[in-house]
């Protein structure tokens, strides 16, 4: 039998009412409560790592987690984080990054329902996702209302709806039927030799609207690294070229990504891109934008 490790951070999961609205307030050990099935194929401990509601997770709590897999890495055969939805694809992206030499699956759950509400689909996803981990297979998965995302292209793209996440620009991994069954439908990637040892949380997502203005960026000089979210494949636009070199020529370091869910920036295909890349700006390629900060955050890009 499987020995996995429920690394409890807050969020929906766990909320109960409050007279200030919905806020964490259940432990791993009473969300596995809920779902007992589980006894049947694996046993689970449990670290409350935090309480949060997943907006209020930062950079440093995300390591946290990370350090907790890492950390017990040898006791146990998979993982299970229990995390808020608002910014599970952060988390995912950023441990995607941080544990992409571990041999053992990290797997992200979390609902849009509390644990206990009528209807909630907290007691299925946290049994999948205990599936999931217990089968074995390496890297990090989201695994939410049936459906094993990979890490990396993990994203929210509906506020209040049960099946809220879409896997951007590439399939899901796989699934877990209704009968508990894993199935995978890609192969799986190696582990990679190493991983990033720290991070830097100093990065700025801008993202460009049709009449922003110029002397914004201003504010920006000497930023260690700005992120553009640009339009389709990419590129700067023509009233905002002075500004973004200068803004380069400050000393920050800044990278185009793409405000599409897919398809990803191709500089090369327009002026505005080629302008782009003659000022020096770096393509994040067809990242998710929470991939490409992950990316930038641990200086692989």
């Amino acid at each position: 039998m499987k020995k996995l490790l429920l690394i409890a951070t807050g969020g929906t999961i766990a909320c109960r009412e409050t007279e200030n609205g919905l806020s964490p307030a259940l432990g791993g050990a009473e969300l596995l409560d809920f779902v007992p099935a589980l006894r049947t194929f694996c046993t689970v401990d449990v670290r409350d790592l935090m309480q949060l509601d997943s907006t209020d997770l930062t950079a440093a709590d995300r390591l946290a987690i990370a350090q907790a897999v890492r950390q017990n890495a040898d006791r146990y055969d998979g993982f299970v984080i229990a995390h808020g939805t608002d910014t599970l694809s952060y988390t995912a992206a950023l441990l995607c990054h941080l544990l992409t030499d571990l041999t053992k699956p990290v797997v992200l759950t979390g609902s849009m329902l509390p644990m206990g509400a009528p209807d909630s689909d907290a007691p299925r996803n946290l049994l999948d996702a205990c599936r999931v981990a217990a089968d074995r297979r390496a890297g990090v998965v989201a695994v939410l209302c049936g459906k094993i995302l990979a890490g990396n292209r993990v994203v929210k793209y509906h506020s209040t709806e049960i099946d809220a996440f879409v896997s951007a620009g590439v399939p899901p991994l796989g699934a877990v039927g209704t009968d508990g069954k894993v199935r995978w439908d890609v192969p799986a990637a190696p582990p990679a030799p190493t991983a990033p040892s720290a991070l830097d949380p100093h990065v700025l997502l801008v993202k460009l609207t049709p009449d922003l203005d110029p002397t914004f960026f201003a504010a920006l000089h000497g930023y260690p690294k700005v992120i553009l979210e640009t339009f389709g494949a990419g590129g700067v636009p023509a009233r905002l070229e002075k500004a973004v070199r200068a803004l380069i020529e400050s000393g920050t370091r800044v990278y185009i990504t793409s405000q599409c869910i897919a398809g990803g920036v191709h500089l090369h295909h327009y002026a505005v891109g080629r302008r782009a890349e003659a000022m020096g700006a770096v393509s994040l390629g067809s990242r998710t934008t929470e991939d490409a900060l992950a990316a930038v955050m641990c200086g692989e890009v």
